[in-house]
């Protein structure tokens, strides 16, 4: 009975870390998406913004 109690906390200890990675995987890979898509939206703002300023100075003439 011993053995078969071992073995069973060693299986249970290797599906909880297979766990603890993937989870740690997952969450890492959703904040990169998200903060890469933050980056990507500030880097269009500013395009906008150049875009309205050089269109304001081409009307200007």
């Amino acid at each position: 009975m011993k053995i078969y109690d071992k073995e069973m906390y060693q299986k249970e200890q290797w599906i909880k870390s297979i766990l603890l990675v993937v989870g740690i995987f997952v969450l890492g890979f959703v904040v990169g998406y998200f903060v890469h898509n933050f980056e990507e939206q500030e880097n269009v703002n500013t395009l906008e913004q150049e875009v309205y300023r050089l269109q304001k100075q081409v009307d200007t003439l």
